[in-house]
């Protein structure tokens, strides 16, 4: 599963893309995400993310 987490931005009208999580299953049986920015080629992409057990992700808005 493919998902890009955005925000609004303090303009009220606009939103920013701040990052896109694919999550899939981790070695130990678990699931992970990997997340990198939008809008990168596949090269890009294949060398600017970050990978965490999906257990350490929380919402946006609780961090807001």
């Amino acid at each position: 599963m493919t998902d890009t987490q955005q925000r609004n931005t303090t303009d009220g009208g606009r939103t920013e893309k701040l990052l896109t999580v694919e999550h899939e299953p981790a070695a130990d049986g678990g699931q992970r995400s990997i997340l990198y920015p939008p809008g990168l080629s596949d090269a890009e992409s294949k060398t600017n993310w970050l990978a965490v057990s999906s257990d350490c992700l929380v919402a946006l808005e609780d961090v807001q």
